[in-house]
């Protein structure tokens, strides 16, 4: 009986900070619509290998890579400004829009995680929970700080 209610009261604080199990369906539309555009940026078709994906509120952050479909490695060379000797971190920020999935912003090639700049996309203005698990390199991740962010500004 104990393990069922911490078991019930974690799922309603996870439902209470707008976290939620995807769907297999709902995972693969997030990826068909990133691979398109990944592919033509890449100059190749491209799998994508998931580090993180949160999704809250119709928003949706993909924090990853790209991989060859071919199994060899990325030809990097064939990418529009990708520096070959540098990192290279896929960054996607999608919004769900009259049922499909479409990217608002996708880096490739990132050298270093676009989400420790984001006032490059106007600061913290997605729902927090698509910041979840994103370290900022101090001692708070990007959902707390936009959680407490949204807490002062209220």
């Amino acid at each position: 009986m104990r393990r069922l209610l911490s078991s019930l009261a974690l799922s309603l604080v996870c439902l209470a900070l707008g976290a939620k199990e995807l769907r297999p369906t709902e995972r693969q539309s997030i990826l068909g619509a990133i691979r398109p555009t990944a592919s033509r940026m890449a100059g190749q078709p491209v799998h994508i290998k998931i580090d993180r994906l949160n999704v809250d509120s119709g928003w949706a952050v993909l924090v990853g890579s790209l991989a060859s479909t071919t199994g060899r490695g990325i030809d990097w060379s064939l990418a529009a400004d990708c520096a070959p000797a540098l990192d290279k971190m896929l960054w996607v920020v999608l919004q769900k829009a009259n049922g499909a999935w479409r990217v608002k912003h996708i880096e490739i090639c990132a050298p270093e995680p676009p989400y420790w700049n984001l006032e490059q996309y106007g600061g913290l203005v997605w729902p927090c929970g698509v910041y979840s698990g994103l370290e900022t390199g101090e001692d708070e991740t990007l959902e707390d700080r936009c959680r407490n962010h949204v807490t002062r500004t209220r």
